[in-house]
Formats: C-alpha cells, structure tokens, sequence
C-alpha cells in the first residue's frame, strides 16, 4: 500500500509507522515530516544481516521505530 493511499484513506487509519537505521541522514528527516520516536530494536542490522551496512560512512545497528497520527 502506497503512503498516499494510507493518508487518503485516513480514517481507516490512526497511525503511520516506519522504520529505518540509526542513519544521521534519516531519522532527521522522518523528524522533519511529523514522527516522533517509538522505539529502537538494539543491533538489529548486526543481527539480521550477514554483511556490515554503512551509510555516509556510519555503520548501521539499530533498527529505530517512528510514529506519526495520521
């Protein structure tokens, strides 16, 4: 389901969450838009991926979770 379709359809929906990595470049942005943390799964990327992912230079860990009411 696209983003558009959810916050066009509103009132089936209360909450939007998303989820990404402790990115510098990222959560800033979510942040920008209207989210505000939820929660943070510790080591997610480290523990579910078979390879380090780096973004501008910065290894990713943890999973960050956040909501924004629609």
């Amino acid at each position: 389901m696209e983003i558009k379709e959810i916050i066009e359809n509103k009132g089936k929906y209360s909450v939007l969450q998303v989820g990404t990595g402790d990115s510098l470049l990222t959560v800033p942005f979510y942040e920008k838009c209207g989210f505000i943390r939820s929660h943070v799964v510790k080591n997610f990327f480290k523990d579910n991926y078979d390879h380090p992912i780096y973004e501008c230079g910065h290894q990713l860990l943890d999973m960050i979770y956040l909501r924004r009411k629609l």
